[in-house]
């Protein structure tokens, strides 16, 4: 059974997503198996075990957390849980302040770092200031959190999200660390330096990983950032070798759609000669018909791509997914499944269904649904006055790709 992901976000594509949904496991399950065999001859209790233990130690510090106002004695709970989340990860909890290059100082729970002694990770924590749900990287540091520091007169920065200090302070700095974890009451995030300049990175959800207590899941959150596995002591890290991997497949990916691609058109256009020949009766001619066709049936083509993309995407909020009459009447993915399906009558096998519907999900593209009736004088009635009969609705996608007339 694949790994279960539910609760880690994969934002950007810090990984390819069919390498984490389809690659993954396999390439953890020689760290599984360690992790098994050291727990049969030594009894060393694995970390994803572990991980589920830490539960009822969760739940409890968030009740203890959602009621306390002080920030400091908010802080105090958050630490605790930290330091034994951190330990049962394989890091040291170890609150310290680091200087930074422009004589700035920032609050680290954590760090490893390389022979050299330079950095190679750091770990952050933001405290929120009520029991709202925020993003860490939205979120900035607070006066409690240099106070058990004021003997020091450390410089702090307070007026920055975490965004900017990581940004421009942290992956910008002389000796940057390559890893920033980055914590808060209810997510864990990992940063890689390297992804860190188009935003990927992987988002773990604690309250809901922890409440389920799916062992793939746990078992997920452990491989992907343990110590061992982020900077051991040495050797290569096991994230750079499911980095390379995900790079290999997605090369291999790339060249497969190539090649399919180029086939797809072939088919396309040698159909469209014998519709314009055999159903029309039409005379054809070489060259210009040819260059033509092909870049009609390139455009179509990535048609099909852009739509197979955002309806496997569906936290882009643009299609509407939820919807029963959309995702099973209209939706790419119905016909591909239809397209499985033996034909057995002359009706079926010559007909034109699969081209109908697609050519009318391409206008609710363009077109949008449900459009918007014109008065006299071609104005559109207002929106208001547009019923979608409780079924979708899809914004108009004008653009040059759906244009009909292309």
């Amino acid at each position: 059974m694949a790994l279960d992901l539910t609760g880690i976000t994969n934002e950007n594509e810090f990984y390819t997503q069919h390498y984490l949904a389809a690659i993954l496991e396999n390439d953890l399950k020689e760290l599984f198996r360690h992790w098994k065999t050291a727990a049969d001859e030594s009894g060393k209790t694995p970390p994803y075990r572990k991980l589920r233990g830490l539960r009822r130690d969760f739940f409890i510090f968030r009740e203890t957390f959602e009621r306390e106002r002080n920030p400091g004695q908010r802080l105090a709970r958050q630490s605790d849980f930290h330091a034994r989340l951190l330990e049962i990860l394989g890091y040291e909890f170890n609150p310290r302040l680091v200087e930074l290059d422009d004589g700035a100082a920032l609050p680290l729970v954590a760090a490893r770092h390389r022979p050299d002694g330079s950095p190679a990770l750091w770990v952050l924590a933001v405290l929120e200031p009520d029991n709202e749900i925020y993003d860490p990287l939205e979120l900035s540091l607070l006066p409690v959190q240099y106070e058990p520091y004021a003997a020091d007169e450390p410089v702090a920065i307070l007026d920055q999200p975490m965004d900017e200090i990581i940004t421009r302070r942290v992956f910008s700095a002389v000796l940057p660390p390559r890893w920033v974890l980055l914590l808060s009451s209810t997510q864990l995030l990992l940063l890689d330096r390297g992804k860190w300049a188009e935003k990927r990175l992987l988002r773990f959800d604690l309250r809901e990983i922890l409440d389920r207590r799916e062992e793939s899941t746990l078992k997920a959150l452990a491989a992907l950032v343990h110590c061992d596995s982020v900077c051991p002591e040495s050797g290569e890290p096991l994230l750079d070798t499911l980095d390379e991997n995900s790079h290999k497949h997605a090369f291999a990916v790339s060249e497969d759609l190539k090649y399919s691609l180029r086939e797809a058109i072939e088919l396309l256009g040698n159909e469209a000669v014998w519709y314009l020949r055999e159903a029309l009766h039409e005379k054809i001619y070489g060259r210009e018909l040819a260059a033509a066709l092909s870049k009609e049936c390139l455009r179509y083509m990535y048609r099909l791509l852009f739509l197979f993309f955002i309806e496997a995407r569906p936290e882009l909020g643009y299609l509407p997914d939820k919807s029963p009459e959309y995702r099973l009447g209209y939706s790419l993915e119905s016909l591909r499944d239809l397209e499985m399906v033996s034909l057995t009558t002359e009706e079926s096998k010559n007909g034109y269904f699969i081209h109908q519907s697609i050519n009318l999900l391409f206008d609710l593209l363009y077109n949008g649904f449900p459009r918007q009736p014109e008065k006299a004088g071609g104005n559109l009635l207002p929106e208001a006055q547009v019923s979608d009969h409780n079924t979708f609705r899809i914004a108009p996608l004008k653009s040059h790709l759906f244009d009909p007339r292309q």
